[in-house]
């Protein structure tokens, strides 16, 4: 059984309440200590449809901007994003994949196959922006954030959730998945969000 459950990227230590009040945790995961004051916290449930929007209340007590993804089981994800200067933006990390698990659970309910496509396209096309206007935020996102990064690689993980580079097309497609929990990492490395140096990672 893959992950559920959200991911919410935060600078500093000033959102500390807001974060104890929706129960987020630091993430166990070797990317979820990084460095710059960043650090990806946990929540089992979906907080991103939540009012008020915890992402808007993250922001306001960081003054920094603010990224998290709703994982479904490690298949697909729903990415939110909120900066200071109030662009709001989502996407889907993953978006053939949101829309081949969509398309398949309303057939597997009885639903005819064209309507649980259109049921499909239409639960896709009403949540976020397509990726390539995505990748507009996104860098917008990173240059509030300190941070002067490309497209390109950022286009990449929205489109496919693979790792950018060559080496991805070259691999069999049988190697070729990529849980969205590390796709989000990799979708943090692209947006400027550095690791946390070695030294500086804890002990176990």
């Amino acid at each position: 059984m893959g992950y559920w459950g959200t991911l919410i990227a935060v600078r500093g230590d000033q959102a500390s309440v807001v974060l104890q009040d929706i129960g987020a945790s630091v993430r166990s995961h070797e990317g979820a200590v990084r460095g710059d004051g960043w650090r990806v916290y946990d929540l089992p449930d979906n907080v991103l449809g939540r009012e008020p929007d915890p992402l808007l209340s993250l922001v306001a007590a960081s003054s920094c901007p603010v990224i998290a993804t709703y994982i479904a089981d490690s298949d697909y994800g729903q990415v939110v994003a909120a900066t200071p200067s109030g662009d709001r933006w989502g996407v889907w990390l993953d978006r053939d994949t949101a829309y081949a698990f969509e398309r398949d659970h309303h057939a597997m309910i009885g639903m005819a196959r064209k309507a649980a496509r259109r049921r499909a396209r239409e639960t896709i096309a009403a949540f976020g922006c397509p990726p390539r206007e995505a990748v507009r935020h996104a860098v917008n996102w990173a240059a509030e954030a300190g941070y002067i990064v490309p497209a390109g690689p950022i286009g990449q993980i929205l489109r496919t959730a693979r790792r950018p580079g060559l080496a991805a097309r070259l691999r069999l497609p049988s190697t070729r998945y990529v849980l969205s929990e590390d796709a989000y990492f990799d979708l943090l490395d692209r947006l400027g969000v550095p690791r946390a140096p070695v030294r500086d990672l804890p002990r176990v």
